[in-house]
């Protein structure tokens, strides 16, 4: 994708970045009227294809290499920045498609491939490139000149999902000798540049506000979120790579934030008769104990919650914070929500509601891990694909390839 491309992209990002006061907003019309017009709209942006094709023919490694290996990973390697969020919403995504072909073939090819992102990224930082945030400040991380009304800004979540890719692949790499030998000295520099831009958000931790919790709050960033703490999917994004700092250095200082920032989100989760929990774009201050009825809850749109998920789903992999009842009710929440249709069309809303548009979608494939407890979540979202959807992004075809195709 050129440059051009990458702006369009992340401009039409832009309305989901700022997006969780129109996330709470309610419907006016009823239920079942507006997902009849949801699906109409649906239908007409995303026409079902006759014959459909099959998950072998659709997901395969050669068509991922096809699409997103050799000339097509070329063109992404030019003029790399994240002054329009392009490395965030974009090159991150793809990079961490990279990581989960080699989780899912063992092919160090992609281990390879994603070098040469990791490199380009480490090099873009604000301070290799003489940018300055609108205080005055030059960090070492990838500041942005969008989402924020006073100018560029750098924000936890940019360097959270970024430095996650970045800290994984490094992880990755110790599963293949060879090309990990290969890394020497490099892999240090590497290392340090990801440490270094999660250090230009200390200013921001706080502990809290209830024992074992903590938690970033926004700071020089949204006028709307200063001094506040930020939406779940921002939080989450940073545990995600403080874990992974973890993992790839010993030190247990980013692991104990990634676990507060674990027990932070589980305690402001919903719990629901449905069995399932449920919670909104801005997490309540203090932690939930009252259930709530799935119909009362104004959820979280799908595309940020696919990445509130992450470290909730990755804590659990590794028995911390939350436990399998936990990734259940997870479960149920994907098939009562985005994923409680059975054609495919998938909903907007983590409580399977229909007032926004399609873009609000997202990546469906983050919400995958959860069909290794409930099967059926992988079909529902593998025929979203299949029957709408003819011409995927990478991370779409790397996350079919390794959680439903390798079941």
């Amino acid at each position: 994708m050129n440059l051009a491309a990458k702006r369009g992209l992340t401009g039409a990002l832009l309305p989901l970045f700022l997006s969780f006061c129109a996330c709470a907003a309610g419907s006016a019309e009823e239920p079942a009227q507006a997902e009849a017009l949801y699906v109409q709209n649906f239908l007409a942006k995303y026409p079902k294809l006759s014959p459909a094709p099959v998950l072998e023919q659709y997901a395969s490694a050669e068509r991922f290499d096809t699409l997103f290996l050799g000339s097509n990973l070329e063109a992404n390697l030019k003029d790399v920045h994240n002054d329009n969020a392009a490395i965030a919403w974009w090159l991150s995504y793809y990079m961490r498609a990279l990581n989960d072909m080699f989780r899912a073939t063992g092919d160090a090819k992609y281990l390879e491939a994603n070098l040469r992102f990791v490199r380009a990224v480490a090099a873009a930082t604000d301070d290799k490139r003489g940018r300055q945030l609108f205080t005055g400040r030059v960090v070492k991380a990838w500041g942005c000149e969008k989402y924020a009304e006073r100018g560029r800004a750098v924000f936890c979540v940019h360097t959270g999902i970024i430095t996650a890719q970045m800290l994984d692949f490094l992880f990755l790499a110790n599963e293949a000798p060879a090309f990990n030998e290969s890394l020497r000295g490099e892999r240090g520099t590497l290392l340090q540049s990801c440490l270094d831009a999660l250090a230009v958000h200390d200013r921001q931790w706080r502990e809290g506000p209830e024992a074992g919790a903590g938690h970033y709050i926004g700071l020089d960033q949204e006028n709307s979120l200063e001094n506040k703490p930020i939406p779940a999917n921002r939080q989450s994004a940073m545990g995600w790579a403080l874990w992974l700092a973890w993992k790839c250095t010993g030190d247990t200082a980013p692991r104990d934030r990634a676990l507060a920032i674990g027990r932070y989100l589980r305690n402001r989760l919903i719990h629901a008769p449905d069995g399932a929990v449920y919670w909104p774009y801005q997490l309540a201050e203090q932690p939930v104990t009252a259930e709530q009825t799935r119909a009362s809850i104004q959820g979280e749109d799908t595309s940020h919650a696919g990445l509130t998920v992450t470290l909730p789903l990755l804590l659990a992999q590794e028995d911390q914070v939350f436990t399998k009842d936990d990734l259940a009710q997870f479960a149920k929440m994907a098939l009562n929500g985005p994923a409680r249709r059975e054609d495919g069309i998938l909903l907007t809303s983590i409580t399977g509601g229909a007032a926004l548009d399609s873009s609000y979608i997202g990546y469906p494939v983050n919400y995958l891990p959860l069909a290794k407890i409930e099967p059926e979540i992988g079909k529902r979202i593998a025929a979203y694909y299949l029957n709408y959807r003819p011409t995927p992004q990478a991370l779409d075809l790397a996350g079919l390839i390794r959680f439903v195709r390798q079941r």
